[in-house]
């Protein structure tokens, strides 16, 4: 049996097609206040004044659902659902709905913690690459990194 999958491993890859969910989490300590860090992140479409990779962000309304558009530099455009607002806990959720990158059932939430005049900024997803190894983890932290970094350099600027 060395080397074989078991019947319950094999049972797992038959039901998810052989692919396994990923989860990238990045994060950065900023000089200022959590109050301050959040009211930099949550606005939903704010992202488009702290990413340098995004250019535009529109919101609209569907019933209750909160949906923005986002436009990268390239023009590639990134539907996302805010699932869930958390203004006391200083974080919110969101899905991805379409996207040019190549995963399937992307969730993410970023959050502030953090005391006195530092903040923490978290950034987490979990999605399900759409090919084993197709470099998507890399691809979203080097997008949750360069957001992060934005943030810090925006917030320690003022």
């Amino acid at each position: 049996m060395r080397g074989m999958i078991g019947l319950p491993g094999a049972m797992l890859l038959a039901l998810t097609g052989g692919a396994w969910a990923a989860e990238v989490t990045e994060k950065v300590e900023v000089k200022a206040t959590p109050a301050a860090a959040w009211a930099a992140i949550g606005d939903f479409c704010g992202i488009k004044d702290w990413h340098p990779v995004i250019v535009g962000c529109e919101i609209k309304m569907d019933g209750a659902d909160k949906i923005r558009t986002l436009t990268a530099k390239d023009g590639a455009q990134f539907v996302e659902k805010q699932v869930a607002w958390d203004n006391g806990g200083k974080s919110y959720t969101y899905a991805i709905l379409t996207s040019p990158l190549p995963l399937t059932g992307y969730k993410s939430t970023v959050g502030v913690t953090g005391t006195g005049e530092t903040a923490i900024i978290t950034w987490t997803g979990s999605f399900t690459p759409n090919a084993a190894d197709n470099g998507v983890e890399k691809v979203v932290g080097s997008i949750y990194q360069a957001g992060l970094t934005g943030l810090k350099t925006k917030l320690e600027a003022k």
